[in-house]
């Protein structure tokens, strides 16, 4: 279906086509720098996976429904302006309707004016030439009046040149004027303007036909538009989609979910073995420090068992030597008593007294060293 629009509208429509395609440019323009320019929070670094893919499912549900909700919108504001069409329309049907009806009253009016009778020839006549100046009223001619109108070649001849002079735009040329002028004899003068009110009547009745058609296919539209719209149900559709999105990537957040938690359970398992290596190393070093341990425990009992027999000689010898170093100094003493120069006795007896001495010393450094091994 088209829909025809005067020159106004043309020019309203054109002036807007083209702001908006300036707009729509300007648009593109601004489109393709935005695309060209990259924001480091439209990244997805460091973003949580799981948080993002909610994000990205929102993001499309919502598309689904915007464009739905657009879609509708779009098609109401199609709708709102075909009713408007529509009202203009019928405005314009019954303005031609009551100037078709003026001059039917005009009409009429004459009749009387010139004192013609409803039911003369000549009212006859006039009103068989206007009904065949609807040219879907010729099937409903009876013969008789077929066969009038036949006699009436001139009249029908004058009508025909008079509708063309009325409905067209251009002058009318002097040879059909007078052509015009000679067919309108065969006519009363009351006859012929009615004739003239009558073609205007028809013109009129024409537009009011023309607008009330354009109505009709309008409303047509308006009526299947409303019908796809039940059919399609495209806010419902979009509200299906948009659940079927976030359905769907609850699976999947779920999948991430599983495969976070199986990832965790490697690592919470690696960490686990590794701790449980780390401690079977330890477990093996504690062992081996163990057996050093036992090793020189073993060792150092071997050593005190030694001591422990070494100790007896030792300290039988260190009581002799004692018993022998008294021996001396008693004798020394004794000899001091005895008026004796114990400081002019003999370097070979003082000799033999401090290697004894000496000895002594030395004994008694290995019994110390014995007593230190028993206690490690």
């Amino acid at each position: 279906m088209q829909v025809k629009i005067g020159n106004n509208e043309n020019q309203t429509i054109n002036t807007s086509l083209q702001a908006q395609e300036k707009a729509a440019k300007g648009a593109s323009k601004e489109a393709v720098k935005r695309k060209n320019t990259i924001f480091a929070g439209d990244l997805p670094i460091n973003k949580d996976p799981i948080e993002l893919r909610k994000q990205q499912a929102q993001k499309r549900a919502m598309k689904f429904v915007k464009d739905a909700w657009s879609g509708d919108r779009k098609l109401d504001q199609s709708q709102d302006e075909i009713r408007a069409k529509l009202k203009e329309l019928m405005d314009e049907a019954t303005a031609n309707q009551e100037l078709a009806q003026g001059n039917t009253e005009r009409i009429e009016n004459l009749r009387r004016q010139y004192g013609v009778e409803a039911d003369s020839q000549e009212q006859k006549d006039l009103e068989l030439l206007m009904k065949a100046s609807n040219p879907d009223s010729f099937d409903s001619f009876t013969e008789d009046e077929k066969a009038r109108l036949e006699e009436m070649g001139p009249q029908r001849e004058y009508m025909a040149l008079l509708s063309i002079k009325m409905k067209s735009t251009e002058p009318f040329t002097e040879a059909d004027q007078a052509r015009l002028d000679e067919l309108g004899k065969s006519l009363t003068e009351y006859q012929r303007n009615s004739l003239e009110i009558n073609e205007e009547r028809n013109i009129y009745q024409k537009r009011e036909q023309n607008a009330q058609n354009y109505a009709q296919d309008l409303q047509t539209s308006l009526t299947d538009m409303k019908i796809e719209r039940l059919k399609f149900h495209k806010m419902a559709d979009a509200q299906e989609k948009a659940e079927q999105v976030m359905e769907q990537a609850s699976e999947e957040i779920i999948g991430l979910l599983v495969d976070e938690a199986k990832d965790h359970v490697d690592e919470t398992y690696e960490e686990q073995r590794e701790e449980a290596e780390k401690k079977a190393e330890e477990k093996e070093e504690q062992e081996e420090k163990l057996e050093k341990i036992e090793e020189r425990k073993e060792l150092l009992e071997a050593r005190v068992e030694i001591a422990q027999e070494q100790p007896h000689e030792a300290e039988e010898a260190h009581r002799e030597q004692e018993r022998d170093a008294r021996e001396e100094a008693q004798l020394m003493k004794d000899m001091a008593e005895g008026g004796m120069d114990v400081a002019g006795t003999s370097s070979a007896v003082k000799a033999e007294i401090k290697d004894m001495l000496q000895k002594m010393k030395l004994i008694e450094a290995d019994i110390k060293g014995i007593e230190v091994d028993e206690e490690i």
